[in-house]
């Protein structure tokens, strides 16, 4: 039989999934900021989402503070196992489901209000018919949020294409028209694209990455990167080959 939580190791919990799931010092500055552009993009529940590449879960709590309903699909087990974790310990669980596997190969029968996808279509060879996927997998009206690199400028200095489908990127990117051509053809109408990540953001990224890279340097990544986050809409606004793109797209009504 199980003993009951002290309140000191309640407290202790608390201050566990706070420093995790809030604060969360594991997050890379920029990554944290594209989080913070797409939120407003997110609606509020009760509505059901699919979370599409979860990165380990925080993404799709912010999804479930907002009173929704959340699927999530990855194909890699440990980062199942790190949002189902982060799902419940911050009390979530009766709200989500989590699923293992490829976005091609995962068969969905419900259809959803909203998918977000963030990072993920350039990880995958047959791009157009995930979309198409993703497509059939909304209701009528329904919103699909995506980020993406940008097609002559998604790279970073040391960043490599792959061939094959290991985790790394099968192409570099896409530009807004390739991708709006997409959308049409798979019944979505892009409504809105923002463009992020430019000059000095995308700086302050490959620094990020290059200090926690190294266990010379890791110390250093994670203050820097705490310290960066309020900066990064700032630095940001330093115009110049943007990184990636948030897109927003709904499904047509047939």
């Amino acid at each position: 039989m199980m003993k009951p939580q002290t309140k000191s190791a309640k407290a202790r919990a608390r201050l566990r999934a706070f420093v995790l799931d809030r604060v969360a010092p594991q997050q890379l500055a920029f990554d944290w900021y594209r989080y913070s552009v797409t939120s407003p993009f997110l609606v509020s529940g009760p509505a059901k989402f699919l979370n599409i590449g979860t990165g380990g879960g925080l993404e799709t709590l912010a999804l479930l503070r907002r009173g929704n309903r959340v699927t999530t699909l990855d194909i890699a087990p440990d980062v199942v196992a790190r949002t189902r974790d982060r799902v419940e310990r911050n009390g979530f669980g009766d709200r989500h489901v989590g699923l293992m596997g490829h976005v091609l190969d995962v068969e969905l029968d419900e259809r959803f209000d909203g998918i977000l996808m963030c990072e993920v279509l350039e990880h995958i060879k047959d791009d157009f018919r995930t979309i198409e996927r993703l497509s059939n997998w909304l209701v009528p009206g329904g919103r699909l949020v995506m980020t993406t690199p940008t097609a002559s400028h998604g790279q970073l200095h040391g960043d490599k294409i792959t061939t094959v489908e290991d985790g790394g990127h099968v192409r570099v990117g896409y530009d807004g028209p390739e991708l709006d051509a997409m959308f049409a053809d798979a019944g979505l109408v892009t409504l809105r694209r923002v463009y992020l990540g430019h000059r000095l953001a995308r700086g302050h990224l490959w620094c990020d990455r290059h200090l926690r890279a190294r266990s010379s340097t890791r110390w250093m990544a994670v203050p820097l990167s705490l310290m960066s986050r309020p900066w990064m809409p700032w630095l940001d606004a330093w115009q110049g080959r943007p990184l990636c793109q948030l897109s927003l797209a709904v499904k047509r009504h047939r």
